[in-house]
């Protein structure tokens, strides 16, 4: 039996790049350098690489193009991770941050551009009694169990994605952040290759 608690969020929105003064706090995401036409050398960890396989597979088998991991969005999931395991909550509300509320307010602040955003939630207690792996498989699999979620992970219009995983010492609590984007169009996306 899981212990897994999931909550979907998407937005759909129009945005035009809103400028905000930096963020100071642990979610604080650096804005992307778009200067190059190259794709970001960062490489997701073997387990992240695993979710965002064990994602394209779904897409595939129902009709939608793969997703790629973008490195901005990638930083901006760990961060979201990491501030639940380190301030003990699990919500797409983020708690005691001036002007930042949502995800949406992080992507604004990191100055993503986007035509429509989402974010699921996952959190797993197996991870004790699975291993990483297999906490992995079962997360996803949860996640597509729960209608929101899946229309997240399916939707064709998102083309890239973030995925953040934090576990919390002593208890192996995991959480797992996934920001989807459709990028505005014209808009060059950082990538991250899967690590090798």
């Amino acid at each position: 039996m899981h212990a897994a608690f999931i909550a979907p969020l998407t937005l759909a929105l129009v945005a035009g790049g809103v400028a905000a003064a930096p963020l100071a706090h642990p979610l604080t995401v650096a804005p992307p350098d778009r200067s190059a036409d190259t794709p970001s050398t960062t490489r997701l960890s073997p387990a992240l690489g695993e979710m965002l396989g064990l994602i394209n597979a779904e897409r595939t088998r129902a009709g939608a193009a793969p997703l790629h991991a973008d490195a901005t969005l990638t930083t901006l999931a760990q961060a979201r991770s990491q501030d639940m395991i380190d301030r003990h909550y699990f919500a797409h509300e983020i708690p005691g941050v001036p002007g930042v509320h949502l995800v949406f307010d992080l992507l604004d602040r990191a100055h993503v551009p986007y035509q429509m955003a989402g974010e699921n939630l996952a959190r797993n207690n197996d991870l004790a009694f699975e291993g990483l792996a297999g906490a992995i498989r079962d997360t996803n699999a949860d996640l597509m169990h729960s209608p929101e979620h899946r229309a997240n992970i399916l939707e064709p219009a998102y083309t890239t994605l973030g995925l953040g995983l934090a576990v919390e010492q002593g208890t192996a609590v995991l959480i797992l952040t996934e920001v989807f984007v459709q990028p505005v169009a014209g808009e060059m996306p950082t990538r991250v290759p899967p690590a090798a």
